[in-house]
């Protein structure tokens, strides 16, 4: 009888977790309203087809393929009429808050790219113009200087038109990277006027070696051919000063160096040392009294 009932409790259970995981997944009018107020341009679009094969084609499939995991409920293609039949503010919602198999991605993903996401789930409206085509990259190149007295680091962008000539390239962004051991690390990015330069202020908060220095590595959008730039040795950077933790008690200089768990620590055994303390000396006049008697 037990048994039963378990397995009843359990059917329920699953058959409750299905059926509000297959409801229609409603979004207020008030957020369905909101426009996207990243423009729907081909560099968005792109951005956001970057942006979804990393974070959604697991789960959705690929675009047209009707390829999505068979979870409950399905996760729609990004092609079919009930993916489009959300608005744009719905859709941006849905990416943000997640609701059962659909995860959230509000904390890994920020702003600004939920809402290129959503450019390119637009992209396949057929109210809207297609605007992702595999267009043939564009070749490109880049020179670059460092000012180390201001800490800028100056760029010039050029790209080749189809007479092979080299041009101006302007109102392009062109990233500030920061080389690694195992890669490089994004600091910023600035976008070249109309002459095709662009100038990046390094941050204070940016941290070099010993002496202030980094490897800068310049670099731009994939629909671009171009050699990424390097800078050796630029001098813009704040000076990493490596402490010896046990120069003059380091460690124990200031409370915000020392860490918790070190702390917890020294006052258990602290604690446990004058507990047994006690305990010893109680013993002692507990045998001395018991002598007497």
């Amino acid at each position: 009888m037990r048994n039963l009932i378990r397995y009843i409790f359990i059917t329920l259970l699953v058959f409750s977790f299905l059926n509000s995981n297959s409801q229609e997944w409603v979004v207020a009018d008030d957020i369905a309203s909101i426009q996207n107020p990243s423009p729907y341009t081909l560099q968005n679009v792109n951005k956001g087809k970057e942006l979804y094969l990393k974070n959604c084609k697991s789960c959705h499939g690929d675009a047209g393929k009707n390829n999505a995991l068979p979870l409950v409920p399905i996760p729609p293609d990004v092609t079919s009429a009930q993916m489009h039949a959300n608005s744009e503010g719905a859709l941006f919602h849905k990416i943000t808050a997640g609701r059962g198999t659909m995860p959230q991605f509000e904390t890994s993903i920020s702003e600004d790219d939920r809402w290129r996401i959503v450019n390119y789930i637009m992209n396949f409206n057929p109210a809207n113009e297609p605007l992702l085509v595999d267009a043939p990259k564009i070749n490109a190149k880049l020179l670059g200087s460092v000012n180390e007295a201001e800490k800028k680091v100056e760029v010039l962008a050029e790209f080749q038109d189809k007479d092979g000539i080299y041009k101006k390239l302007a109102n392009t962004p062109v990233f500030i990277n920061s080389k690694k051991t195992f890669g490089k690390i994004k600091i910023g990015q600035a976008t070249t006027d109309e002459n095709g330069r662009a100038v990046y202020q390094i941050p204070e908060t940016v941290v070099g070696d010993a002496e202030g220095k980094i490897d800068i590595i310049i670099s731009m959008e994939d629909n671009y051919t171009v050699n990424e730039l390097l800078l050796e040795n630029a001098k813009v950077c704040a000076p990493n000063v490596a402490e010896n933790l046990f120069d003059e008690a380091v460690l124990w200089g200031t409370n915000d160096r020392l860490q918790p768990w070190l702390l917890v620590s020294y006052l258990a055994i602290a604690v446990g040392a004058w507990l047994a303390i006690f305990y010893v000396v109680f013993q002692i006049v507990k045998i001395k009294r018991l002598g007497k008697e």
